[in-house]
């Protein structure tokens, strides 16, 4: 996410993928149509991050939407806030050194998903060194097989692509947390790998 750094969204550099984690695209899973998943306060994720193990929890509900807090890991310490995972954040305090704000405006919505599915964001943002502004498209790409350790799961992949980052999602019926999340920038690669913990360990 740019300058972007709700906790699915801190530059931390380029680092390849740690995690044992594939994705099979295209392959002709059946889903039915996923609601927004209802995510409560008091909620944990656990994931790990570039290989490395966080746990994120939501601390509270506001006009934006929800609150986070990285209460394990390498940022711990780290809050921010936005609508959900797949928009834009609007606030971050303490992520990889860096504390900002950004406006964040939504056309149309890609919840439930479904394949073509789309909604965008106009985003100004500034983190008291740089101001920026975008515009994010995202789009329900398809489904794909995510195998993370032994499980292989179906979901919906969700693109979102802006000027210098391309996002992907990826949503299971099973899991109201994303299965896996990467952030690849147009000229350094992969930068950011996420994917949920189910016991697999870091590879």
């Amino acid at each position: 996410m740019k300058k972007l750094i709700m906790p699915f969204a801190m530059l931390i550099g380029l680092a390849a993928c740690q995690t044992n984690s594939n994705v099979v695209r295209n392959s002709q899973v059946s889903l039915l149509s996923l609601a927004k998943p209802d995510i409560a306060v008091g909620d944990t994720y656990a994931y790990y991050r570039n290989g490395k193990k966080e746990t994120l929890t939501v601390t509270g509900k506001n006009g934006d939407g929800l609150m986070f807090k990285i209460t394990e890991g390498p940022n711990a310490g780290c809050t921010s806030e936005g609508a959900d995972f797949i928009s834009p954040e609007t606030k971050w305090t303490n992520c990889a050194g860096s504390n900002g704000t950004q406006s964040v405006v939504q056309k149309g919505d890609i919840w439930p998903l479904k394949p073509g599915a789309m909604e965008s964001f106009e985003i100004e943002g500034t983190d008291g060194k740089d101001t920026w502004t975008a515009t994010r498209d995202c789009t329900v790409a398809g489904t794909a097989m995510v195998t993370v350790g032994t499980k292989t799961i179906p979901t919906y992949e969700v693109i979102c692509k802006d000027a210098s980052n391309t996002r992907s999602w990826f949503y299971s019926p099973d899991n109201k947390w994303p299965i896996k999340f990467t952030k690849v920038h147009k000229k350094r690669g992969l930068i950011e790998d996420y994917v949920i913990d189910l016991g697999q360990g870091a590879s």
